[in-house]
């Protein structure tokens, strides 16, 4: 029952969730296959967590394993939340509609403060207690992971555990002891956690009992002796079988839609405000051979175009111009473009520049991070403004059109004159190199302590400070070639509460989800007014855990957390910070005592001047490049039903040309600097509509088979989706394409004869409207009509004409003539019907 009224929701709701599962690359599993259903739930929106890498390594290694079955979930726009909540419908799987409290395990990602309110919506909507201690054992294992849970503590009331620390191998020994225990356990939870909290970096907050001094400082009592502290998992390399050669390819655009290329893990350069730079210590480098194993792997699995190096510092990779040499080689001929974030002046060689010249550009960013060299300094920035200054210049002459800098303000001991700084060093730039049609985008962030950083204990301002910072750069900063972006400071204040918040903040978070907050991360949803209710409902200051600097002795909420940094370490950089002193780069220099590495299992990772054997199969082999004259033209007839009827044009457009790609079939593309491949499409079908005949256009290599692209065809393309036939193309088109039969049910009756009667012995019923290019147009739906037969109280065949070369479409006559509510148009089956 549920998953039929989840599927009627998807019509109405425009989300992508209305795909749900039907991607390229989901795993679907039996239930009675398997010992245990593990839920990956991402708390924002699909199009965000859909190609978070964090969810796909865990998903694939889960679902590597035959015996466990993962499926994913994703919070719900606010559209589709309040009809599910209406009709009583809890969250879904993405895989198999199967209901969120039905999983045995439920694994959050926890990768942002301002999703915390999304774990409740899915939580509430499920019908799950939030509280642990209020869910019996019958009720799933909840446990989180990602930088967030550093410091868990304000979510420490609703988890059974979190995974502190890299989750590749903890995932694994998680699912496999409670798979032992779902067969030889007593049933108890608290059995249960007693056994994960003996795996490394999993921590188990129901064991800590919180206490608060008469100054509001939470300490934690463990109740184990033998379980007082919890090390951080570590994942001492970077192997291929923990990586996800076959990720999922969303159908909706998501915000990174490439192949996604983890090159390294961790940054050494340790900047003190930067808490991924502490927690993801020691730098751990792919090796090149590996690259482009997966590159080459995952390029044909997903049909990817376009694929983008990730780290937290690309440019420090070790082998960058080989790998880039080797991935452009590999792409010849494939229109695949290569996505370079950002490379530091230092490292921009005259060989990988001649590269980067070949690469498709994207944006460009920088990270100053301060306005003068001073602050630089204090925070281990370790970029000089001569360097900042080459690195623009070298990136817009390499052709980038615009360069983004990122700073904060609000950093420890700033000054005034460093605020000054933005200003000046920006307008310096983009005097010197931003001319013709390059501009610079200036992004402002508000410096927000984190846990396991050398700035854990300092102050963050207050919104009073932030607004008078943001005013001055706002009035300052006004160069032509300058565009101003800057964060919500009121986003950033709640940030920082949660960032160093403890277990106080936890009735906090109820009382702002059951006011109304949600998807606080979106500008658009987030309501500060609704914080500041929950705030006065419960008696917390934000002040307290934002503007409050720490004393040197105070424990801090996140104290039995050892992220492997030492805190005599943070100490040090804290003071050195004081004196203006820099820590040198590990990989260069020697090591700094961090205290992370032991130099047996857990050290630094580096490729430098690896050299692939020849051989190897990672290497690309010579491409094929062919001649105009050797492709021909091919007509595809498809039909585009069920499912596949809820894919807009563009994204069918989109997974045509990755089907074309995963088949393998050689393809001709455009000339010029971003080619394109060559295809195209008689109609555009609108959102929601079947056809049982389509036919699209394609130049394939010549001697191509037409059966053979079928087949091809019909292996890569997704459930609903069907190539009927395919044929050499002729100009001589026997069949009418001006002339298409509709056929459409409405979810109630809202037609009759009289009507339909009415409307054909009309002259001309003529509306107006306005072209895409916004120019007025006047169509006349009577001529367009030349017939509407009513088969049922529910259902009519409709026979439409093009005016003026324009295709006229059923919801047009529906709605503009007989006046059918816009609600029961978007619940209506529509299907164009195949011509004899």
């Amino acid at each position: 029952m549920h998953r039929q009224n989840y599927q009627d929701i998807l019509a109405q709701v425009q989300t992508p969730t209305r795909y749900a599962g039907n991607e390229i690359n989901a795993v679907k599993k039996e239930r009675d296959q398997v010992d245990l259903t593990f839920a990956l739930v991402f708390p924002d929106l699909y199009e965000i967590g859909t190609s978070h890498f964090g969810i796909q390594i865990l998903y694939s290694i889960l679902n590597s394993q035959k015996n466990i079955a993962a499926e994913r979930f994703f919070t719900p726009a606010p559209d589709m939340e309040k009809l599910m909540a209406q009709k009583n419908i809890p969250c879904l799987s993405m895989e198999s509609q199967q209901e969120l409290s039905s999983f045995d395990i439920i694994g959050i990602s926890l990768l942002y403060e301002l999703n915390f309110t999304n774990i409740l919506t899915l939580l509430s909507l499920s019908h799950i207690p939030f509280y642990a201690n209020q869910r019996d054992d019958s009720f799933p294992l909840i446990i989180g992971g990602g930088p967030c849970a550093f410091n868990p503590e304000p979510l420490a009331d609703f988890f059974d555990a979190f995974v502190i620390g890299d989750g590749e191998e903890v995932i694994k020994l998680i699912a496999n002891q409670l798979i032992v225990f779902k067969k030889e356990g007593d049933g108890k939870k608290k059995s249960l956690l007693r056994l994960l909290s003996k795996i490394e970096g999993v921590y188990v907050p129901s064991f800590f009992t919180p206490e608060w001094d008469a100054n509001g400082i939470q300490t934690l009592t463990p109740l184990y002796e033998d379980y007082t502290r919890i090390k951080r998992a570590f994942l001492p390399t970077l192997s291929l079988d923990n990586f996800p050669m076959d990720p999922i390819v969303p159908y909706a655009k998501p915000v990174h839609d490439r192949l996604r290329l983890e090159i390294a893990r961790g940054c050494s350069r340790g900047c003190r405000f930067c808490q991924a730079g502490m927690i993801y210590r020691p730098v751990r480098e792919r090796s090149v051979e590996d690259l482009l194993k997966i590159a080459k792997f995952s390029l044909k699995s997903t049909g990817y175009s376009e694929m983008s190096l990730l780290s937290l510092s690309t440019g420090d990779y070790s082998n960058l111009p080989q790998l880039m040499q080797q991935l452009l080689a590999m792409n010849q001929g494939q229109c695949n473009s290569i996505s370079l974030p950002s490379i530091r002046a230092e490292k921009l060689t005259p060989e990988l520049m001649e590269l980067i010249k070949t690469v498709r550009k994207t944006g460009f960013t920088i990270a100053p991070e301060a306005g003068t060299q001073r602050l630089r300094d204090i925070i281990n920035k370790n970029l000089t403004e001569a360097s900042i200054s080459a690195t623009v210049e070298n990136a817009l002459e390499l052709g980038w059109k615009n360069i983004k800098l990122y700073f904060m303000m609000g950093l420890p001991f700033e000054e005034q004159a460093d605020i000054e700084g933005i200003c000046r060093l920006s307008t310096q730039l983009a005097v010197a190199h931003a001319k013709g049609k390059k501009g610079i985008t200036v992004s402002i962030a508000s410096f927000i302590p984190k846990a396991h950083t050398p700035f854990q204990r300092h102050s963050q301002m207050t919104l009073e400070q932030t607004h008078e910072k943001l005013q001055y750069l706002k009035d300052n900063l006004r160069h032509k070639k300058i565009k101003l972006k800057w964060q919500d400071p009121q986003m950033s204040l709640l940030e920082g509460v949660f960032a160093r918040g403890d277990r106080r903040l936890g009735p906090l978070l109820v009382a702002a989800f059951e006011n109304g907050c949600r998807l606080d991360g979106w500008t658009d949803k987030f309501n500060f007014r609704l914080w500041q209710k929950a705030f006065d409902d419960t008696g917390i200051d934000p002040l307290f855990y934002t503007s409050r600097p720490r004393g040197q002795e105070e424990p801090l909420p996140w104290d039995h957390l050892d992220s492997g940094v030492t805190d005599a370490f943070l100490r040090k950089e804290f003071q050195k910070a004081k004196e203006q002193a820099l820590t040198p780069d590990c990989r260069e220099d020697d090591c700094t005592g961090c205290g992370v590495c032991d130099f047996k299992s857990i050290q630094p990772i580096l490729h430098d001047g690896q050299v692939i054997p020849q051989g190897s199969d990672a290497i690309a082999s010579p491409p094929r490049l062919l001649p105009d004259d050797a492709f021909c033209k091919f007509d595809v007839l498809f039909s585009k039903l069920d499912r596949a009827r809820l894919f807009g044009h563009l994204e069918l457009a989109t997974i045509v040309e990755r089907a074309v790609k995963r088949a393998g079939l050689v393809v001709k593309y455009s000339q010029g600097f971003n080619p394109s491949m060559k295809i195209s499409f008689e109609n555009a079908l609108p959102l929601g509509m079947e056809s049982e005949e389509e036919t699209l256009f394609i130049f394939l290599e010549r001697g191509t088979r037409p059966d053979q692209i079928k087949d091809a065809l019909n292996k890569a393309l997704p459930t609903g989706l069907n190539v009927l036939d395919c044929r050499h193309h002729s100009k001589f088109r026997q069949q009418d394409t001006t002339r298409s039969a509709y056929h459409v049910r409405l979810s109630a009756p809202c037609l009759d004869q009289a009507a339909i009667d009415q409307f054909m012995a009309l002259d001309e019923f003529t509306v107006e409207d306005r072209s895409k290019k916004g120019k007025i147009r006047i169509t006349d739906l009577r001529q367009s009509v030349q017939a509407i037969t009513l088969l049922d109280e529910t259902g009519i065949e409709m026979v439409l004409q093009q005016y003026n070369t324009r295709n006229i479409r059923p919801t047009e006559v529906l709605t503009k003539y007989f006046k059918i509510d816009e609600a029961l148009i978007k619940t209506a089956r529509i299907k164009k019907i195949k011509q004899g």
